[in-house]
């Protein structure tokens, strides 16, 4: 899910030099990254919340030598980093005594060969290797740690991965499959597509042959938006599904449109963050990007559910409100025996 602190036209310009930026490098391979300590990063979330990426190394790490020439010299991805995270360069061997979260960390292997820190143990959740990058929420608190050197193309997926939060709904293979997909081996274009309906023409099919209308919402500056778009949304047996057993309709929070819902009258005012009106309505001001919302026939809220989702994390919920299970059963009831009809397991 995409957080919004950024202007439109600088993600825009990051995100497409992004995707095209597998081999470039700045000329003189300087690094391009603006780098903190681990002290004024967790301070600055104070303020600003952000989460946090840390590039735990040494002095003697070759190949922490080697990312710093070739992948953090790259502007695109030095550029990505700068302006969705707080970057850390943390020395594993450090002799500085650092504050995290309420504890004091020292080395006391100082004299020894190899003087880790106390806190690289944290940090790399007890597996120090070199080079780690490690994501921080932003509360400062782990999410993962990551050893060994990443070149750009592999680095990418990774800083979407967590920035956009798509961690929290699918295993990152997943998701990286579904981004080379998207960016760098588009899948043939197919036939079969949803059908996707306006407001108007959802709320007028909802009355007279009723069904959930299910609401996309979507944005063209959200990378796990477009991933959604080039590989949830065209797998055949969703397709089928939806059309099925929905009205879907797709809601840019952008978007400029007047729009009727429920007997209301919705525009985009320009305030905040430029949003609809219906998107933040229908998101009770908790906007997420992407996220799929789902109303029942009479356009009664059933549920938001913000993030990214793969098709096989996407199927359940639409079977929840698509079949009205969420009528006679809780969700966490109904996850406990799902069994997929997309992905049936081998016998």
């Amino acid at each position: 899910m995409f957080r919004f602190k950024l202007s439109l036209f600088l993600i825009l310009t990051l995100f497409v030099n992004l995707l095209f930026s597998q081999t470039q490098t700045s000329e003189n391979h300087k690094d391009l990254v603006h780098w903190m300590s681990l002290t004024e990063a967790l301070n600055k979330q104070k303020e600003h919340p952000k989460k946090i990426f840390v590039d735990i190394y040494t002095d003697w790490c070759g190949w922490c030598k080697v990312m710093s020439k070739n992948t953090f010299s790259s502007p695109q991805i030095a550029g990505y980093i700068n302006q969705y995270f707080y970057p850390v360069r943390f020395d594993a061997e450090t002799t500085d005594t650092i504050s995290y979260f309420g504890k004091e960390y020292v080395n006391k292997n100082i004299g020894n060969r190899r003087p880790t820190h106390e806190l690289a143990y944290v940090l790399t959740a007890n597996r120090p290797s070199y080079p780690t990058i490690s994501y921080l929420d932003e509360s400062g608190k782990l999410i993962q740690a990551l050893p060994g050197y990443m070149d750009i193309q592999k680095i990418e997926p990774f800083l979407v991965y967590f920035n956009e939060n798509a961690f929290h709904s699918a295993p990152f293979e997943t998701f990286k499959q579904n981004f080379e997909q998207t960016f760098r081996k588009p899948l043939p274009q197919k036939h079969k597509t949803v059908q996707w309906l306006s407001f108007e023409d959802a709320q007028k099919l909802a009355k007279s042959s009723p069904k959930p209308i299910l609401v996309d919402i979507y944005a063209d500056f959200s990378l796990t938006s477009k991933v959604m778009e080039a590989t949830t949304f065209t797998n055949d047996s969703l397709i089928d599904y939806i059309n099925d057993n929905f009205y879907a309709v797709r809601l840019n929070p952008l978007q400029k449109d007047t729009i009727v819902f429920d007997g209301k009258t919705f525009t985009n005012k320009g305030g905040g963050y430029g949003f609809h009106d219906l998107s933040l309505y229908l998101s009770g001001n908790k906007i997420g990007i992407p996220a799929t919302i789902y109303l029942d026939e009479n356009l009664k809220l059933l549920s938001n559910v913000p993030g990214y989702r793969s098709a096989k994390e996407l199927e359940p919920i639409l079977q929840f409100f698509g079949k009205e299970i969420y009528k006679k059963q809780d969700w966490t009831s109904f996850i406990k025996t799902f069994k997929s009809q997309f992905y049936p397991e081998k016998q």
